[in-house]
């Protein structure tokens, strides 16, 4: 397990040396109430590494499918001169945030529409080590939907993605780690990996879905904690039997340990530009109460 009376700095050097630090964090900014949460905790995590800020301002277009003949296309002409209109007004007030930011940051924006946002904010995922959003769900983050999803599959990096209206986790203290033995597992926890490193208590799971058949037992959980300890990090690992869903029973040993943070495989496919996520991945999207950080 991590000393954690160990020095911020000597935490810092030692993930310097293993090469395990976050250097760039990007976060999503729209103009809504959920901007202050999601830039509060991207401040957070640079804090801690340290790491620079990127702002990713998506002002989404309308869509021109909707609009149609001579007088579709006058509308849809007005329309977007009046959504880059406002999107300029967003953009001074993020600009206004941002200079309040204690970390290293600039503000990047895209003015796209449908169907072309999805690809450009996952361009943009790519050179950062983190991608910080807003969980997909009811409500206004919904429109943003296929953008967290484009990144996901597209975006080749971890997402952190907090529920809406999200308090600020700065210590991330305790770590769940739903562990399948599959590619996209393992990916999660090499992004995740320097959070890992600072957490006091990293807990590996497997779940075992009586109802569903044999998943995986204790043995799957071997190795990778095996891995983990080569690392300093002394994990436990436990196999959950439920009857539930993979989902809930992950959520309930998170409330369980009191985790900070659930980091998962992100499971799914995406054909053209249809987005399609697992069952798993769509349950702990819509329900999860703490952050999650994803990797496909």
């Amino acid at each position: 397990m991590n000393d954690i009376s160990q020095s911020p700095d000597s935490v810092a050097a030692a993930q310097r040396a293993l090469g395990t630090a976050y250097r760039d964090i990007a976060v999503h900014l729209d103009g809504s109430p959920e901007d202050e949460a999601r830039l509060a905790q991207a401040e957070a995590l640079a804090a801690r590494f340290p790491a620079r800020i990127t702002g990713i301002f998506t002002n989404l277009l309308p869509d021109p499918a909707l609009f149609a003949g001579d007088f579709g296309m006058t509308a849809i002409g007005q329309l977007t001169d009046a959504m880059i209109e406002e999107g300029n007004a967003v953009e001074a007030r993020l600009r206004q945030r941002l200079a309040r930011l204690g970390a290293v940051h600039e503000l990047r924006r895209l003015d796209a529409f449908p169907g072309f946002m999805e690809q450009a904010v996952a361009t943009e995922a790519r050179w950062n080590d983190l991608f910080v959003a807003t969980c997909p769900r009811d409500g206004d983050p919904a429109r943003w939907r296929a953008m967290i999803e484009g990144v996901m599959f597209e975006g080749g990096r971890g997402l952190y993605l907090l529920p809406p209206a999200a308090e600020l986790r700065s210590a991330i203290r305790t770590v769940l780690v739903g562990w399948v033995d599959a590619r996209q597992s393992a990916r999660a926890v090499a992004e995740a990996m320097p959070l890992i490193l600072q957490a006091s208590q990293i807990h590996v799971v497997t779940v075992r879905e009586e109802a569903h058949g044999r998943m995986g037992g204790a043995e799957i959980l071997a190795d990778i904690t095996a891995h983990l300890a080569r690392y300093g990090v002394k994990a436990t690992a436990n196999v959950l039997n439920t009857d539930t869903t993979a989902a809930d029973a992950l959520l309930a040993e998170a409330d369980k340990v009191s985790a900070d943070l659930i980091v998962a495989g992100a499971y799914g496919h995406s054909r053209f530009r249809e987005w399609v996520l697992g069952g798993a991945t769509e349950d702990l999207l819509m329900a999860a109460p703490v952050p999650l950080l994803l990797a496909h």
